[in-house]
């Protein structure tokens, strides 16, 4: 199917910005409020929405985003594109040579290209929807998520038939809405120690792990999701996965968070840098009293130390 055949024909519901700001994107009954409720930022769990009837978020507009993204200098250079055809256990590639991001995404459907639209909320038209998903995430779930988080983040993926995405972490809060084919999402549990070991997860939070090995002995992690327009996944920060396409080019926006204050971040980056001078620090969870300490005299200055560099 080619990019010119995925656009939205009727624009059902957003006709106006009236509707856009009316009009839920997530299905908002009981049933869903329990899941949100329960398992947010606890625990995957799978969710119904309406993302994948948004004209934005179809192809021949993201191909028009990349544009601009590439053009604009602020955005100029954040995306990411690569082809090939990696295993499960691979790590990213960079960029071919000769192609544009736009040429990647024109040419989705018959190469082994997979394509992120990173922070395309930097652009006008999906920063407007990206404010308009805060509030009703925060309606659905309970939580008041610009008060609990920051840095709200867009990300769209665009990838071709059958492409795998390699097994990976991230340490943001993370919603994965499907918009267009089907997606296999296989996640697992960062609360199991044969998944990640307390070290790992120091030597993440503290930018020394850019790779964590896929299980061998875990194929299919320990759960599960076949991922169609209208259906998406919640994902826990740090929680692994990986991901393989179906037949047809899919397309997944990807909604994430970071969380203001995080004490057993806190904590795992206060253990790794005691473990430098030799100590043998409680792993977080044992005592919320010693991590609320440690997040509270060391992580938090972490935080604002990596912010001033940034800077």
């Amino acid at each position: 199917m080619a990019v010119a055949e995925l656009e939205l024909t009727p624009e059902i519901g957003y006709a106006t910005s009236e509707a856009r700001s009316t009009d839920s994107f997530f299905a908002n009954d009981r049933d869903d409020r329990v899941m949100f409720t329960r398992y947010f930022d606890h625990k995957p769990f799978q969710f119904e929405h309406r993302l994948d009837q948004h004209p934005a978020f179809q192809l021949p507009a993201l191909l028009k985003a990349a544009e601009r993204l590439a053009q604009d200098p602020k955005t100029a250079g954040k995306s990411h594109f690569e082809s090939g055809s990696p295993d499960r256990n691979a790590w990213f590639g960079t960029r071919p040579e000769g192609q544009t991001i736009v040429d990647a995404i024109a040419s989705i459907e018959n190469g082994k290209n997979w394509v992120i639209l990173k922070r395309i909320h930097e652009d006008p038209e999906y920063r407007e929807i990206l404010m308009q998903l805060v509030p009703q995430l925060s309606q659905v779930s309970g939580v008041d998520i610009a008060k609990m988080y920051y840095d709200p983040t867009m990300t769209i993926f665009i990838t071709s038939p059958g492409r795998i995405t390699p097994y990976h972490m991230d340490g943001e809060t993370n919603f994965l809405a499907q918009i267009h084919g089907t997606k296999q999402v296989y996640i697992y549990d960062a609360k199991n120690s044969k998944i990640l070991t307390t070290e790992q997860k120091e030597k993440y939070w503290t930018g020394n792990l850019p790779k964590i090995d896929y299980p061998e002995n875990l194929p299919q992690g320990h759960w599960q999701y076949k991922l169609e327009p209208g259906i998406g996944v919640f994902n826990p920060a740090t929680f692994p996965h990986w991901l393989q396409n179906g037949d047809e080019v899919s397309v997944s926006v990807s909604i994430n968070f970071k969380r203001r204050r995080n004490v057993s971040v806190g904590a795992h980056r206060f253990n790794h840098f005691a473990r430098k001078f030799g100590l043998h620090p409680e792993a977080p969870g044992r005592n919320k009293l010693v991590d609320r300490a440690k997040e509270m005299f060391f992580g938090r200055a972490y935080e604002f130390a990596k912010m001033r560099v940034k800077r």
